[in-house]
């Protein structure tokens, strides 16, 4: 019948969930070595790098007063140092009013660049990682085994994994692809 495959028991894991992980192993900014990511910061025991990616607010500088003329009798309506979209003018000469716009303009999120990881590779033309030698560990267990008990609970690591990975037909190549990725490991 071939060979006894193992058992995958999800309740066993130390980690269920992808937040649990304390640490990730990443490439180093400065000598593209192995770093450790943990939390907001990225230390490179090769080269001393240490980083913080979280950036310090900025410190938004102060604008002069506008000073702001009535459209129709180009009388003084005041000085005002807030943006001008979110006042309310009104010239006492004519009753010119101007409603402020209770939305700001859409502005597009600042995308935060983290390093990229150092357990990562392609399978097949997918993406194939791991966060840490623990991550790896859990996804070698669960590709080696032939019987894999889960939760009901959808958001737990297994209950994520993408179909490739939980398919049985690419085991073989994958327990190759991840053993490609525990020899990347000091």
């Amino acid at each position: 019948m071939g060979r006894k495959l193992a058992r995958f028991v999800e309740a066993d894991q130390p980690v269920k969930y992808m937040g649990g992980f304390d640490h990730t192993l990443v490439h180093c900014p400065r000598c593209d070595g192995m770093a450790v990511r943990r939390v907001a910061r990225v230390t490179c025991g090769s080269c001393a790098y240490t980083s913080d990616l979280k950036r310090e607010p900025k410190v938004e500088r102060v604008e002069p007063p506008q000073i702001v003329m009535c459209p129709e009798c180009n009388r003084y309506v005041g000085t005002y140092r807030e943006d001008l979209r979110l006042q309310r003018l009104h010239c006492r000469g004519c009753d010119w009013t101007r409603e402020p716009v209770l939305r700001r303009p859409w502005v597009a999120p600042k995308r935060e660049r983290l390093p990229r990881l150092w357990l990562e590779t392609t399978f097949r033309g997918e993406r194939l990682w791991a966060e840490n030698e623990q991550h790896l560990r859990f996804l070698e267990e669960y590709v080696a085994a032939g019987v894999r008990e889960t939760g009901s609970s959808n958001s737990t690591i297994a209950s994520r994994l993408p179909a490739w990975i939980k398919s049985g037909k690419n085991r073989e190549d994958l327990l190759r692809a991840l053993a490609k990725l525990r020899s990347r490991l000091p």
